[in-house]
C-alpha cells in the first residue's frame, strides 16, 4: 500500500483542495465520525486512485464531492442556527432552541435542527 500524494496534488488537484477544506470544516464542526470518514476518504483517494480504473476513481471523486457538499450545507444549518440562538438569547426572537436545560449549548454541531 503506497500512499502518494504526488498524483492526486498534480492530477486531481481541486478534489484534493475540496478534500482539505472538508476535512477542516467536519474539525471545525467537532464530528470525529465524520472527520475519521473524511480522512479515510482521503487516503483511499491517494492510495487507490493511481492504480484504479475510471469506474473507480470516477467513484471515489462523485463520493468526496458529495461528503463535501453534505458538509457545506451542514455549515450552513449551524450558522443559522447560531444565528437564531443569538435571537434567542437577545430577546429578540422567541424561546425556541433555548426551552430545554442546555440553554443552547452543544458539543457537536453536526446535528442542527
Amino acid at each position: 500500500m503506497n500512499i502518494s500524494l504526488d498524483l492526486l496534488m498534480q492530477e486531481y488537484s481541486l478534489v484534493f483542495i475540496i478534500a482539505i477544506i472538508t476535512t477542516v470544516l467536519t474539525i471545525m464542526m467537532r464530528s470525529f465520525l465524520v472527520t475519521s470518514l473524511q480522512v479515510l476518504l482521503l487516503l483511499s483517494l491517494s492510495t487507490v486512485l493511481p492504480e484504479s480504473t475510471g469506474i473507480i476513481q470516477f467513484i471515489l471523486i462523485a463520493a468526496q464531492i458529495a461528503l463535501s457538499g453534505i458538509v457545506v450545507y451542514k455549515i450552513y444549518k449551524a450558522i443559522d442556527m447560531n444565528y437564531r440562538l443569538v435571537l434567542e438569547k437577545t430577546h429578540q426572537s422567541r424561546p425556541n432552541l433555548i426551552n430545554d436545560e442546555s440553554k443552547g449549548s452543544r458539543f457537536s454541531f453536526w446535528e442542527t435542527s
